[in-house]
């Protein structure tokens, strides 16, 4: 892995912790105390972060330091992580009745 993918995959576990949060990358700025588009930049692997800033990360989100670097697969993998976590994000705000529809459609769905 080179560099630059290596930014982008970092970036995107970044990514994938705060969206699993529900947090906005302004509300993880403040609270890492980064400006919101340096963390921007991170996800898009724009950046090389230092350690520190990565540290701060890690602590607002409430995780390990390691947690950012313990998933180093492909982009294309976390890509897929962060689609699901969307998806969840939007189902968990729907009512009891739509989020019951949507996931038998999904368990039907799915491979025996």
């Amino acid at each position: 892995m080179d560099q630059k993918e290596f930014q982008m995959v970092v970036g995107r576990q970044v990514r994938l912790h705060r969206k699993s949060q529900g947090l906005s990358q302004e509300r993880l700025a403040e609270l890492a105390d980064v400006h919101h588009t340096y963390i921007s930049n991170i996800e898009r692997g724009k950046v090389t972060a230092s350690a520190y800033s990565f540290y701060k990360i890690a602590q607002a989100l409430g995780i390990k330091f390691v947690d950012l670097f313990g998933l180093l697969d492909s982009a294309e993998d976390l890509d897929f992580e962060i689609e699901l976590v969307e998806i969840m994000g939007k189902i968990r705000q729907m009512d009891d009745v739509q989020r019951g529809l949507y996931l038998a459609a999904i368990k039907g769905m799915l491979p025996k």
